[in-house]
């Protein structure tokens, strides 16, 4: 068991660069700002760097116990700590940058990275590598490549995780379906979402609405031999694999497999707690594999995890997630915030008390520290990982403007969901404005 939990490092030494990620959940924001940890005469000659991040209350009061550890070990440094929920995060960070006043450390999930490297607002870390200062020597090479961009190295991981299902298991079982196993196909899904709807009455739907969000996109992609985007920045795919999985999805909405456009949009954006899988309204959800355990915590009904569904007869394919640290370009003590960087990822104390949030670190030295300490649920999402991580491949790249372009999916799903527009005209505005976008 031991040697499966780390094994899930050594695993992803195939992956190449460019994987994307799962975004988080919301939550109202909130500022929390900690006093430094030592005495007024190292506090009056400390350095003050910003480091933020996002979430819910749970993952502000992990980040702030491991900013605490941190600081206890960083007298000279005074953190200054900025936190906000995903959605307002990101709003947040745009406006800072384009003031020229974001904070020194931010974390990014993939898709975030890759605009914000490209448009120039991350410091290349290579130097500090070089200098000693952030040490990445028993970080496995897949890891530290994921978190470059276009070569260049602009994050350090605080964790990564794979794409998975989610599924209520006492729903499977009062609906006389067979629990998922890892092979099942896309039509296999679409047939069990719409027999629980059929099976456990009108207000209980199969899944939640994922036909907007482009990590599980990507992957029915992958599955096909294609991506979001090429490598020239162009869109990566056809109007027919988007008007295929449009349909997909339509055609499940249609037959109740999933929840209708309202009740979609009751609960687009909430966190675990107040998420439409933990009400019990959809049998199943697809995200990061690590936060089975956040839903778990708050859900009576066990969970069980599979693979996201596989197109039949295509490539086998799980995608890669992860959250990642970053140095603001015009940051002023940036050397100061690669040695914070440099301490959330190599240091076992602060990994403890982290507690892989994200999924297992890359150092493989943490991770032996850390394999005695990891509860049933911890080991179960590890477990899953060492199991599909043989089938993590390397994607392309986002382009920048490709946030925009992402948000575009969801927001023609919704029209489509809404009866606004049919899946051909939803596919035809999504192709004409983005690729206006990524032209800019």
């Amino acid at each position: 068991m031991k040697k499966r939990m780390i094994s899930f490092i050594a695993g992803l030494a195939v992956i190449s660069t460019g994987c994307t990620s799962v975004p988080s959940t919301s939550h109202p924001p909130v500022e929390s700002p900690a006093p430094a940890v030592g005495t007024a005469k190292e506090s009056a000659k400390a350095v003050e760097v910003r480091v933020s991040w996002y979430g819910d209350a749970n993952r502000n009061k992990v980040y702030n116990d491991t900013f605490d550890i941190i600081q206890k070990k960083m007298p000279d440094i005074k953190l200054v700590r900025e936190f906000a929920a995903a959605g307002d995060y990101w709003t947040k960070l745009n406006t800072q940058v384009a003031g020229g006043n974001a904070p020194d450390m931010m974390v990014f999930t993939l898709d975030n990275l890759y605009d914000f490297a490209k448009r120039g607002q991350l410091a290349d870390l290579q130097p500090f590598v070089d200098q000693g200062i952030i040490h990445l020597g028993d970080f496995n090479p897949a890891i530290v490549n994921s978190g470059k961009v276009d070569g260049k190295l602009y994050t350090v991981s605080q964790g990564n995780s794979i794409l998975g299902t989610y599924y209520n298991k006492e729903m499977f079982k009062k609906a006389g379906l067979n629990e998922p196993d890892l092979n099942w196909t896309w039509d296999d899904f679409s047939a069990a979402m719409i027999a629980i709807h059929k099976t456990l009455g009108k207000d209980v739907w199969g899944s939640e609405d994922l036909a907007g969000t482009n990590n599980i996109f990507q992957t029915f992609l992958k599955q096909k031999n294609k991506d979001l985007y090429k490598e020239d920045g162009s869109l990566g795919f056809e109007k027919s694999d988007m008007i295929e999985w449009f349909t997909l999805w339509d055609n499940m909405r249609q037959q109740g497999g999933i929840a209708p456009a309202d009740v979609s949009a009751e609960y687009k954006g909430k966190n675990e707690v107040e998420s439409i899988l933990a009400s019990g309204k959809v049998a199943v959800s697809m995200s990061a594999s690590n936060r089975l355990k956040l839903f778990q915590t708050v859900m009576k009904d066990e969970l069980g995890m599979v693979r996201v569904p596989s197109v039949k007869g295509g490539t086998p394919f799980d995608l890669l997630a992860g959250v990642y640290m970053g140095v603001y370009t015009k940051s002023k003590v940036a050397k100061e915030t690669a040695r914070i960087i440099d301490a959330f990822a190599n240091d076992a104390e602060a990994a403890k008390a982290f507690g892989l949030l994200y999924g297992p670190v890359g150092s493989s030295k943490v991770m032996k520290e850390l394999d005695p300490t990891l509860d049933p649920m911890m080991k179960k999402i590890n477990e899953y990982q060492v199991t599909v991580s043989k089938n993590v491949l390397p994607t392309v790249s986002y382009p920048a403007g490709s946030n925009a372009v992402n948000k575009l999916l969801g927001t023609e799903n919704d029209a489509v969901a809404f009866k606004q527009k049919t899946v051909a005209q939803a596919v035809d505005d999504f192709f004409a404005e983005a690729q206006k976008i990524l032209k800019k």
